[in-house]
């Protein structure tokens, strides 16, 4: 049978992305710039929090959170734990080059996080993973009949 279409979220998130690695914040604001969403980049995990918080002050709050886990000083979980504290509905997505050994065997996502991601994330899966998590906002009951 053929593959299921990819559910993509409408253009036009407002997405932080988070990474102490140049490349993979330059491959993320390109890819999701392409994708139509306005990408804001964060070198750290303290920029984040920095960048995030000015967002939300401002009235101007991110759609979706992208972080890494493994950052110097700050990691992607103390991003995470702030986000959700500042702003409990804003989804939060966790890149790990560590992969599925940091999900409890109940296959849940740590405390604060929505959906986790191994590092680098392939394109499907980071598509499926900002649907999933736009959805709540993005889609119209009404649009689903």
């Amino acid at each position: 049978p053929a593959p299921a279409p990819v559910l993509a979220p409408g253009p036009g998130l407002r997405i932080l992305v988070v990474d102490d690695d140049p490349n993979v914040l330059g491959s993320l604001e390109t890819i999701l710039g392409l994708d139509g969403h306005e990408v804001t980049r964060a070198d750290g995990g303290q920029a984040g929090i920095d960048a995030f918080c000015a967002a939300e002050q401002a009235g101007r709050g991110f759609a979706v959170v992208i972080t890494d886990l493994g950052m110097p000083y700050v990691d992607g979980r103390k991003v995470a734990e702030t986000v959700k504290r500042v702003a409990p509905a804003t989804p939060v997505i966790l890149l790990t080059g560590w992969g599925q050994r940091l999900i409890p065997d109940s296959g849940e996502a740590p405390v604060h996080v929505d959906q986790v991601l191994s590092k680098p994330p392939k394109l499907r899966e980071l598509r499926v993973a900002l649907a999933r998590c736009a959805a709540p906002h993005d889609i119209n009951p009404q649009d689903q009949t």
